[in-house]
């Protein structure tokens, strides 16, 4: 190849190479919810009611498992905190934060692997909190059925490898849009993954906040001092 044609080329690719790096440092730089891999997290609320934290814990023996925390958008916090702020937690109020959460469509989900897990428990997981959501009538067994036949699909890449601990899942929800990255613990993204309608994004919220969710109690009443 003539010297000029790879110099050129060559000044082509680190040009890229910069641009994407600055792309990365700016998005970086506008938001502190997560530091790598960068999400655009700009529109999320802030203030005492914006966060939502729970640790999932697993057997008889209390084994930590994973940690996740939600945030939504600037206008669903405001409604958490005309909900719960001077409130004390009961049913009704639970019930409350739980449907403007599943309804959200500005929302961010991030997930943390306080240890090792097999591919097989973590998808048993999630099936038993995925399957509550048709059930509610939040999607259709349709759209279930097709999310559950998916996720093995989906996730294959864990297969030997397995989920390590410090590994994350991130979901953007924006709109009817639901973006899932699956970030390793030394910052290697496996999975950038969209998913546009309505069923992905309530399939995700809905397992965390319905009724019966391994998770919905630790959520909601992290606002209440009680994570």
């Amino acid at each position: 190849m003539p010297l000029s044609v790879w110099s050129a080329g060559s000044a082509r690719i680190i040009g890229v190479v910069i641009l994407l790096v600055l792309v990365s440092q700016g998005a970086q730089a506008q938001s502190a919810v997560t530091a790598s891999p960068p999400m655009d997290t700009t529109s999320l609320g802030v203030g005492p009611y914006a966060r939502m934290h729970t640790l999932l814990e697993k057997t008889i023996f209390k084994v930590d498992v994973l940690t996740v925390d939600v945030w939504l958008g600037e206008g669903d916090t405001r409604r958490l905190e005309e909900v719960a702020a001077g409130s004390g937690y009961s049913s009704q109020v639970a019930d409350s934060i739980a449907w403007i959460a599943i309804h959200s469509r500005d929302a961010y989900v991030r997930i943390e692997f306080v240890r090792d897990v097999s591919l097989d428990r973590f998808l048993g997981g999630v099936e038993g909190n995925l399957r509550l959501v048709p059930r509610a009538g939040i999607i259709s067994e349709a759209d279930y059925r097709e999310i559950s036949n998916n996720l093995p699909r989906w996730f294959a890449f864990l297969g030997e490898r397995g989920i390590s601990k410090g590994d994350r899942i991130l979901y953007r929800i924006r709109g009817d849009e639901l973006r899932t990255r699956y970030v390793t613990v030394d910052g290697e993204i496996l999975l950038d993954q969209t998913d546009l309608g309505a069923s992905a994004r309530l399939s995700v919220l809905g397992s965390y906040f319905l009724d019966g969710s391994e998770f919905r109690g630790g959520l909601i009443g992290s606002l209440f001092g009680g994570e």
